[in-house]
């Protein structure tokens, strides 16, 4: 008993880790989305990219433990559908990072701000962001909804989190969308009161 609750202590711990590191990120991102990168935030991404690297394995790490224990303890542990949706759910987690890494990060690393990226490249980084950040949030509700314990469907779950990924994906289009005609008209009428003078 003592090492389980140990092990959801280190999975629930790894968890706050992540989803406050990657909140403070995204909301100080946007902040900044317009203006070109400093080394001061190229170092802080480089910084929550390793920080969730960490948390990620940790997350595997203590959740394979408790899924150990859980199966030792009861042989029917692993009929809980709930269960399989977190396996998937972090599954998906794993592959957008290794995907982030391949694909989002070199654009991340440039001088060009985020805003100023072709559309197509930014609109396609956006969705990297919302399968993170859906992906994380919603990992760890599964963690905590134990009311959903062996009563729930896979399908079930699995639908509300393909919703929400959709519902953030379009809304992180549309926000990004929107920030970069304000900074654009606002850099046009710059330039044009520039040039008057």
């Amino acid at each position: 008993m003592l090492i389980k609750n140990i092990l959801v202590y280190l999975h629930l711990l790894a968890m706050a880790v992540a989803v406050g590191k990657m909140l403070e990120y995204d909301f100080r991102f946007l902040r900044f989305a317009h203006l070109s990168p400093t080394a001061e935030r190229t170092a802080e991404l480089l910084r929550t990219k390793t920080t969730m690297t960490h948390a990620l394995q940790f997350l595997w790490l203590t959740g394979v433990g408790l899924v150990y224990l859980g199966y030792a303890s009861n042989p029917h542990y692993l009929e809980n559908e709930k269960l399989w949706m977190k396996f998937v759910t972090v599954s998906a987690l794993t592959l957008n990072g290794v995907l982030m890494h391949r694909f989002a990060f070199p654009h991340m690393l440039r001088t060009t701000p985020f805003l100023a990226l072709p559309f197509r490249t930014m609109l396609g980084l956006s969705l990297f962001a919302s399968m993170s950040s859906v992906s994380w949030l919603f990992a760890a509700f599964l963690g905590i909804a134990r009311s959903w314990n062996n009563t729930v469907s896979f399908q079930y779950v699995l639908s509300i989190y393909l919703g929400l990924i959709a519902v953030t994906a379009v809304g992180s289009m549309v926000l990004l969308s929107t920030l970069r005609q304000y900074h654009f008209k606002r850099s046009l009428v710059s330039a044009m009161e520039f040039s008057s003078d």
